[in-house]
Protein backbone atom coordinates (compact mmCIF):
# COMPACT_ATOMS: atom_id res chain seq x y z
CA UNK A 1 0.00 0.00 0.00
CA UNK A 2 2.57 2.47 0.83
CA UNK A 3 4.61 2.07 -2.50
CA UNK A 4 1.33 2.94 -4.33
CA UNK A 5 0.77 5.60 -2.39
CA UNK A 6 3.53 6.86 -2.73
CA UNK A 7 3.49 6.47 -6.34
CA UNK A 8 0.00 8.34 -6.81
CA UNK A 9 2.19 11.29 -5.21
CA UNK A 10 5.35 11.32 -7.02
CA UNK A 11 3.49 10.80 -10.14
CA UNK A 12 1.26 13.71 -9.41
CA UNK A 13 4.16 16.09 -8.74
CA UNK A 14 6.10 15.00 -11.84
CA UNK A 15 2.61 15.70 -13.86
CA UNK A 16 2.29 18.96 -12.01
CA UNK A 17 5.87 19.82 -13.16
CA UNK A 18 5.46 19.00 -16.48
CA UNK A 19 2.09 21.58 -16.80
CA UNK A 20 4.49 24.17 -14.81
CA UNK A 21 7.42 24.27 -16.65
CA UNK A 22 6.18 23.54 -20.27
CA UNK A 23 2.42 24.66 -20.88
CA UNK A 24 2.39 27.53 -18.09
CA UNK A 25 6.10 29.27 -18.88
CA UNK A 26 4.84 30.09 -22.43
CA UNK A 27 2.68 33.06 -20.97
CA UNK A 28 5.97 34.28 -19.37
CA UNK A 29 7.30 34.93 -22.85
CA UNK A 30 4.57 35.67 -24.38
CA UNK A 31 4.65 39.41 -26.24
CA UNK A 32 1.41 41.10 -28.27
CA UNK A 33 2.17 41.94 -31.61
CA UNK A 34 2.72 46.29 -31.57
CA UNK A 35 -0.41 48.20 -33.43
CA UNK A 36 0.24 48.54 -37.09
CA UNK A 37 1.14 52.02 -38.32
CA UNK A 38 -1.12 51.92 -41.30
CA UNK A 39 -4.61 52.66 -40.01
CA UNK A 40 -6.68 51.83 -43.26
CA UNK A 41 -5.60 47.91 -42.82
CA UNK A 42 -7.51 48.03 -39.87
CA UNK A 43 -10.84 45.47 -40.38
CA UNK A 44 -14.26 47.18 -39.00
CA UNK A 45 -15.62 45.96 -35.83
CA UNK A 46 -18.82 45.39 -33.94
CA UNK A 47 -18.68 45.17 -30.26
CA UNK A 48 -21.43 42.83 -29.07
CA UNK A 49 -23.03 43.58 -25.41
CA UNK A 50 -25.99 41.63 -24.82
CA UNK A 51 -27.81 43.10 -22.11
CA UNK A 52 -30.65 42.75 -19.84
CA UNK A 53 -31.46 45.21 -17.67
CA UNK A 54 -28.18 46.61 -17.31
CA UNK A 55 -29.00 50.29 -17.73
CA UNK A 56 -27.21 51.66 -15.13
CA UNK A 57 -24.11 49.44 -16.57
CA UNK A 58 -24.87 50.32 -20.28
CA UNK A 59 -24.79 54.62 -18.65
CA UNK A 60 -21.11 54.36 -18.07
CA UNK A 61 -19.41 51.83 -20.52
CA UNK A 62 -21.85 52.87 -23.93
CA UNK A 63 -19.84 56.44 -23.07
CA UNK A 64 -16.34 54.90 -22.99
CA UNK A 65 -16.58 52.97 -25.65
CA UNK A 66 -17.65 55.45 -27.93
CA UNK A 67 -13.72 57.08 -27.21
CA UNK A 68 -12.17 54.04 -28.67
CA UNK A 69 -9.25 54.86 -30.96
CA UNK A 70 -10.57 53.12 -33.43
CA UNK A 71 -11.58 54.06 -37.12
CA UNK A 72 -14.25 52.12 -37.85
CA UNK A 73 -16.22 50.48 -35.64
CA UNK A 74 -20.00 49.95 -34.17
CA UNK A 75 -21.12 49.52 -30.40
CA UNK A 76 -24.25 46.83 -31.10
CA UNK A 77 -26.17 46.68 -28.22
CA UNK A 78 -28.95 43.54 -28.07
CA UNK A 79 -31.38 44.91 -25.27
CA UNK A 80 -33.03 41.06 -23.87
CA UNK A 81 -36.08 42.45 -22.61
CA UNK A 82 -34.86 44.69 -20.14
CA UNK A 83 -37.89 46.17 -18.09
CA UNK A 84 -35.55 48.58 -16.21
CA UNK A 85 -35.86 51.64 -19.27
CA UNK A 86 -32.93 50.30 -21.14
CA UNK A 87 -34.36 50.42 -24.55
CA UNK A 88 -35.71 53.85 -24.29
CA UNK A 89 -31.91 55.20 -22.54
CA UNK A 90 -31.10 53.44 -26.02
CA UNK A 91 -33.22 55.52 -27.99
CA UNK A 92 -32.51 58.67 -26.45
CA UNK A 93 -28.74 58.40 -26.67
CA UNK A 94 -28.57 57.31 -30.76
CA UNK A 95 -27.48 60.29 -31.71
CA UNK A 96 -25.28 61.25 -28.74
CA UNK A 97 -23.41 57.89 -28.59
CA UNK A 98 -22.21 58.19 -32.35
CA UNK A 99 -20.62 54.45 -32.62
CA UNK A 100 -24.67 53.08 -30.95
CA UNK A 101 -26.57 50.76 -32.69
CA UNK A 102 -29.38 48.35 -30.50
CA UNK A 103 -31.42 46.26 -31.21
CA UNK A 104 -34.76 44.52 -28.80
CA UNK A 105 -36.04 41.29 -27.94
CA UNK A 106 -39.29 41.11 -26.93
CA UNK A 107 -39.80 37.54 -26.56
CA UNK A 108 -37.14 34.34 -25.96
CA UNK A 109 -38.21 31.02 -28.71
CA UNK A 110 -38.71 27.94 -26.17
CA UNK A 111 -35.64 25.91 -27.66
CA UNK A 112 -33.04 28.68 -27.02
CA UNK A 113 -31.41 30.31 -23.86
CA UNK A 114 -31.11 33.93 -22.84
CA UNK A 115 -27.72 35.13 -24.12
CA UNK A 116 -27.56 33.09 -26.66
CA UNK A 117 -30.22 34.14 -28.61
CA UNK A 118 -29.38 37.64 -27.85
CA UNK A 119 -25.86 37.22 -29.33
CA UNK A 120 -27.36 35.66 -32.46
CA UNK A 121 -29.68 38.39 -32.82
CA UNK A 122 -26.89 40.35 -32.76
CA UNK A 123 -24.62 38.83 -34.39
CA UNK A 124 -27.14 38.82 -37.63
CA UNK A 125 -27.65 42.45 -37.32
CA UNK A 126 -23.78 43.50 -36.59
CA UNK A 127 -22.63 45.55 -39.93
CA UNK A 128 -18.75 44.26 -39.80
CA UNK A 129 -16.79 41.42 -40.20
CA UNK A 130 -15.03 40.67 -36.98
CA UNK A 131 -17.27 40.79 -33.53
CA UNK A 132 -15.31 41.84 -30.53
CA UNK A 133 -17.86 40.54 -27.07
CA UNK A 134 -17.69 42.16 -23.73
CA UNK A 135 -20.50 42.55 -21.21
CA UNK A 136 -22.59 45.59 -19.55
CA UNK A 137 -20.31 45.26 -16.52
CA UNK A 138 -16.80 45.15 -18.11
CA UNK A 139 -14.90 48.28 -18.91
CA UNK A 140 -12.16 48.73 -20.93
CA UNK A 141 -8.17 49.57 -19.41
CA UNK A 142 -7.76 51.68 -22.37
CA UNK A 143 -8.92 53.69 -25.32
CA UNK A 144 -6.89 51.35 -27.45
CA UNK A 145 -8.69 47.91 -26.66
CA UNK A 146 -10.35 47.61 -30.04
CA UNK A 147 -7.16 48.50 -31.51
CA UNK A 148 -4.98 45.88 -29.92
CA UNK A 149 -6.78 43.44 -29.79
CA UNK A 150 -7.67 43.52 -33.81
CA UNK A 151 -3.68 43.59 -33.82
CA UNK A 152 -3.72 39.84 -32.66
CA UNK A 153 -5.66 39.15 -35.45
CA UNK A 154 -3.17 38.52 -38.16
CA UNK A 155 -4.33 36.84 -41.40
CA UNK A 156 -4.17 33.07 -40.05
CA UNK A 157 -6.11 33.56 -36.95
CA UNK A 158 -9.74 34.02 -36.45
CA UNK A 159 -9.86 34.13 -32.64
CA UNK A 160 -8.46 36.25 -30.04
CA UNK A 161 -8.54 35.67 -26.26
CA UNK A 162 -8.45 38.66 -24.27
CA UNK A 163 -8.25 38.40 -19.99
CA UNK A 164 -10.55 40.16 -17.87
CA UNK A 165 -9.76 40.37 -14.56
CA UNK A 166 -11.76 41.69 -11.34
CA UNK A 167 -11.79 44.62 -9.38
CA UNK A 168 -9.53 45.04 -6.27
CA UNK A 169 -11.66 44.68 -2.87
CA UNK A 170 -11.18 43.79 0.56
CA UNK A 171 -12.04 40.40 1.80
CA UNK A 172 -11.26 36.35 1.49
CA UNK A 173 -13.99 35.81 -1.12
CA UNK A 174 -12.53 38.54 -3.46
CA UNK A 175 -9.22 37.41 -3.42
CA UNK A 176 -10.20 34.22 -3.80
CA UNK A 177 -12.34 35.05 -7.09
CA UNK A 178 -9.36 37.29 -8.11
CA UNK A 179 -7.22 33.69 -7.62
CA UNK A 180 -9.50 31.88 -9.49
CA UNK A 181 -9.95 34.26 -12.32
CA UNK A 182 -6.11 34.15 -12.59
CA UNK A 183 -5.90 30.34 -12.85
CA UNK A 184 -8.27 30.20 -15.52
CA UNK A 185 -6.58 32.95 -17.35
CA UNK A 186 -2.82 31.36 -17.04
CA UNK A 187 -4.73 27.86 -18.44
CA UNK A 188 -6.49 28.96 -21.00
CA UNK A 189 -3.72 31.40 -22.33
CA UNK A 190 -1.39 28.72 -21.90
CA UNK A 191 -2.76 25.91 -23.64
CA UNK A 192 -3.48 28.30 -26.35
CA UNK A 193 0.13 29.27 -26.75
CA UNK A 194 0.71 25.32 -26.67
CA UNK A 195 -1.37 24.84 -29.77
CA UNK A 196 -4.08 23.12 -27.62
CA UNK A 197 -6.86 26.04 -27.06
CA UNK A 198 -10.10 25.24 -25.49
CA UNK A 199 -12.29 28.32 -24.31
CA UNK A 200 -12.12 31.92 -23.64
CA UNK A 201 -14.46 33.95 -21.69
CA UNK A 202 -17.05 36.38 -23.10
CA UNK A 203 -15.75 39.83 -21.25
CA UNK A 204 -13.02 39.82 -23.71
CA UNK A 205 -13.33 37.38 -26.81
CA UNK A 206 -13.21 38.77 -30.67
CA UNK A 207 -13.91 35.98 -33.55
CA UNK A 208 -14.68 36.41 -37.40
CA UNK A 209 -18.09 36.54 -38.32
CA UNK A 210 -17.24 33.71 -41.03
CA UNK A 211 -16.30 31.90 -37.94
CA UNK A 212 -19.79 31.93 -36.20
CA UNK A 213 -21.89 31.20 -38.96
CA UNK A 214 -19.20 28.31 -40.27
CA UNK A 215 -19.55 26.56 -36.61
CA UNK A 216 -23.43 26.87 -36.95
CA UNK A 217 -23.16 29.49 -34.24
CA UNK A 218 -24.45 27.63 -30.89
CA UNK A 219 -26.56 25.06 -32.10
CA UNK A 220 -25.08 22.38 -30.56
CA UNK A 221 -25.31 23.77 -26.94
CA UNK A 222 -28.43 26.25 -27.36
CA UNK A 223 -30.51 24.91 -24.86
CA UNK A 224 -27.50 25.36 -22.23
CA UNK A 225 -27.37 27.93 -19.71
CA UNK A 226 -24.01 28.92 -20.21
CA UNK A 227 -21.52 28.39 -22.97
CA UNK A 228 -22.04 31.20 -25.38
CA UNK A 229 -18.36 31.68 -25.13
CA UNK A 230 -15.84 28.75 -23.45
CA UNK A 231 -18.32 26.24 -25.65
CA UNK A 232 -18.56 27.90 -28.54
CA UNK A 233 -14.42 28.46 -28.44
CA UNK A 234 -13.94 24.64 -27.73
CA UNK A 235 -15.67 23.88 -30.80
CA UNK A 236 -13.95 26.54 -32.87
CA UNK A 237 -10.93 26.79 -32.13
CA UNK A 238 -7.91 24.09 -33.66
CA UNK A 239 -4.30 24.55 -32.86
CA UNK A 240 -3.12 27.03 -35.52
CA UNK A 241 -6.29 29.96 -35.38
CA UNK A 242 -6.35 31.41 -32.07
CA UNK A 243 -4.31 34.11 -30.82
CA UNK A 244 -4.21 35.67 -27.56
CA UNK A 245 -3.59 39.50 -25.83
CA UNK A 246 -2.25 39.93 -22.58
CA UNK A 247 -1.57 43.44 -23.11
CA UNK A 248 -2.21 46.42 -20.36
CA UNK A 249 -4.47 47.78 -23.18
CA UNK A 250 -6.36 44.98 -23.84
CA UNK A 251 -7.37 44.39 -20.31
CA UNK A 252 -11.31 44.29 -19.44
CA UNK A 253 -12.06 44.92 -15.67
CA UNK A 254 -15.40 43.58 -13.94
CA UNK A 255 -16.96 43.90 -10.68
CA UNK A 256 -17.04 40.12 -8.89
CA UNK A 257 -20.09 38.97 -7.22
CA UNK A 258 -20.11 40.01 -3.10
CA UNK A 259 -21.68 37.07 -1.26
CA UNK A 260 -20.69 33.37 -1.59
CA UNK A 261 -23.72 32.28 -2.25
CA UNK A 262 -23.93 34.98 -5.86
CA UNK A 263 -20.11 33.42 -6.09
CA UNK A 264 -21.16 29.77 -5.78
CA UNK A 265 -24.36 30.05 -8.10
CA UNK A 266 -22.15 31.57 -10.83
CA UNK A 267 -19.29 29.64 -10.57
CA UNK A 268 -21.53 26.63 -10.56
CA UNK A 269 -23.40 27.73 -13.93
CA UNK A 270 -19.69 28.41 -15.73
CA UNK A 271 -18.61 25.19 -14.61
CA UNK A 272 -21.52 22.79 -15.71
CA UNK A 273 -20.92 23.16 -19.39
CA UNK A 274 -17.34 21.24 -18.89
CA UNK A 275 -18.99 17.75 -19.95
CA UNK A 276 -19.24 19.04 -23.17
CA UNK A 277 -16.04 20.20 -23.92
CA UNK A 278 -13.74 18.07 -26.62
CA UNK A 279 -12.16 14.58 -25.07
CA UNK A 280 -8.75 15.70 -25.38
CA UNK A 281 -9.25 19.07 -23.77
CA UNK A 282 -11.09 17.32 -20.77
CA UNK A 283 -8.20 15.29 -20.55
CA UNK A 284 -5.85 17.92 -20.22
CA UNK A 285 -7.86 19.79 -18.00
CA UNK A 286 -8.30 16.55 -16.05
CA UNK A 287 -4.66 15.70 -15.70
CA UNK A 288 -4.01 19.42 -14.39
CA UNK A 289 -6.60 19.44 -12.12
CA UNK A 290 -6.44 15.75 -10.93
CA UNK A 291 -2.70 16.06 -10.26
CA UNK A 292 -3.06 19.32 -8.07
CA UNK A 293 -5.72 17.59 -5.96
CA UNK A 294 -3.23 14.46 -5.33
CA UNK A 295 -0.04 16.73 -4.80
CA UNK A 296 -1.62 18.93 -1.88
CA UNK A 297 -3.89 15.86 -1.01
CA UNK A 298 -1.22 13.27 -0.99
CA UNK A 299 1.70 14.94 0.86
CA UNK A 300 0.62 13.92 4.17
CA UNK A 301 -0.40 10.40 3.96
CA UNK A 302 3.35 9.87 1.92
CA UNK A 303 5.07 11.62 4.33
CA UNK A 304 3.57 9.11 6.86
CA UNK A 305 4.13 6.17 5.29
CA UNK A 306 6.60 3.57 6.83
CA UNK A 307 9.36 3.15 3.87
CA UNK A 308 11.23 0.83 5.02
CA UNK A 309 12.70 0.08 1.72
CA UNK A 310 13.97 3.62 1.34
CA UNK A 311 17.40 4.30 2.64
CA UNK A 312 18.55 7.95 1.70
CA UNK A 313 22.07 8.18 0.27
CA UNK A 314 24.51 8.76 3.17
CA UNK A 315 26.22 11.79 2.52
CA UNK A 316 22.37 13.33 2.65
CA UNK A 317 21.80 12.18 6.08
CA UNK A 318 21.99 14.47 9.02
CA UNK A 319 24.48 12.88 11.55
CA UNK A 320 22.50 11.16 14.41
CA UNK A 321 24.68 12.06 17.03
CA UNK A 322 24.41 15.86 15.86
CA UNK A 323 20.65 15.27 16.33
CA UNK A 324 21.07 13.59 19.53
CA UNK A 325 22.97 16.51 20.50
CA UNK A 326 20.12 19.01 20.18
CA UNK A 327 17.62 16.81 21.60
CA UNK A 328 16.28 15.94 18.16
CA UNK A 329 16.92 12.17 17.84
CA UNK A 330 13.44 11.24 17.50
CA UNK A 331 13.40 13.48 14.30
CA UNK A 332 15.82 10.80 12.51
CA UNK A 333 13.49 9.64 10.44
CA UNK A 334 13.45 13.26 8.52
CA UNK A 335 17.31 11.41 6.89
CA UNK A 336 15.50 9.22 4.98
CA UNK A 337 11.58 8.94 3.46
CA UNK A 338 10.44 12.12 5.33
CA UNK A 339 13.12 14.27 4.01
CA UNK A 340 12.14 13.02 0.64
CA UNK A 341 8.63 13.50 0.70
CA UNK A 342 9.05 17.11 2.49
CA UNK A 343 11.63 18.12 0.02
CA UNK A 344 9.80 17.02 -3.17
CA UNK A 345 6.92 18.83 -2.35
CA UNK A 346 8.67 22.02 -1.42
CA UNK A 347 10.88 21.80 -4.85
CA UNK A 348 7.45 21.43 -6.47
CA UNK A 349 5.80 24.70 -4.14
CA UNK A 350 8.71 26.80 -4.81
CA UNK A 351 8.85 26.00 -8.63
CA UNK A 352 5.16 26.56 -9.09
CA UNK A 353 5.57 29.96 -6.34
CA UNK A 354 8.09 31.41 -9.00
CA UNK A 355 6.41 30.40 -12.14
CA UNK A 356 3.54 31.99 -11.17
CA UNK A 357 5.15 34.67 -10.08
CA UNK A 358 6.40 35.80 -13.30
CA UNK A 359 3.34 34.86 -14.87
CA UNK A 360 1.15 37.28 -12.67
CA UNK A 361 3.51 39.67 -13.45
CA UNK A 362 2.82 39.61 -17.64
CA UNK A 363 -1.15 39.31 -16.06
CA UNK A 364 -0.94 42.78 -14.53
CA UNK A 365 -0.23 41.48 -11.05
CA UNK A 366 -3.38 40.54 -10.63
CA UNK A 367 -3.06 38.28 -7.61
CA UNK A 368 -0.68 38.70 -4.40
CA UNK A 369 2.81 36.49 -5.28
CA UNK A 370 2.88 36.65 -1.17
CA UNK A 371 0.05 34.60 -0.87
CA UNK A 372 0.22 32.61 -3.81
CA UNK A 373 0.85 29.02 -2.13
CA UNK A 374 -2.01 29.94 0.46
CA UNK A 375 -4.45 30.25 -2.37
CA UNK A 376 -3.40 27.84 -4.27
CA UNK A 377 -4.20 25.34 -1.78
CA UNK A 378 -7.69 27.37 -1.40
CA UNK A 379 -8.08 27.07 -5.20
CA UNK A 380 -7.33 22.83 -4.79
CA UNK A 381 -10.36 22.72 -2.35
CA UNK A 382 -12.35 24.77 -5.00
CA UNK A 383 -11.32 21.99 -7.55
CA UNK A 384 -12.38 19.52 -5.33
CA UNK A 385 -15.86 20.33 -4.21
CA UNK A 386 -16.80 21.93 -7.33
CA UNK A 387 -15.35 19.33 -9.26
CA UNK A 388 -17.65 16.42 -7.33
CA UNK A 389 -20.87 18.95 -7.95
CA UNK A 390 -20.11 19.27 -11.39
CA UNK A 391 -19.46 15.81 -12.01
CA UNK A 392 -23.27 15.10 -10.30
CA UNK A 393 -24.83 18.20 -11.93
CA UNK A 394 -26.86 17.86 -15.42
CA UNK A 395 -25.77 21.09 -16.95
CA UNK A 396 -29.43 21.17 -18.92
CA UNK A 397 -30.53 21.79 -15.38
CA UNK A 398 -28.81 24.68 -14.34
CA UNK A 399 -30.50 27.72 -13.32
CA UNK A 400 -29.19 31.30 -13.20
CA UNK A 401 -30.12 31.77 -9.96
Amino acid sequence: MGVVLSAIFFGAVAVQLVYILFIFTKVIKHEDLETPSIQTKLPSVSVIIAASNELENLKELLPMLDQQDYPNFEILVSDDRSADGTYDFLLNNEAKIKHLNFLRIKDLPAHFTAKKYAVTMAVKKSKNDVLLFTDADCRPSSDLWIRNMVNQLTDDKDIVLGFSRYDLELGGLNALIRYETFQTALQYFSFALAKAPYMGVGRNLMYRKELFWNNNGFASHHGLLSGDDDLFVNQAANKNNVAISISEETVTNSVPKKTWDEWFVQKRRHLSVGKKYKLKDKVNLGLLWFSQLLTWFMFIPAFFIRADWFEAPEWSRIPNDFLKQYHLAHWYPFNDWMRLVLGVFVVWLLVKWLVLSKVNKKLLNTISNSKIPYHDFLYTVYLFVFGIITLFSNPKKIKWR
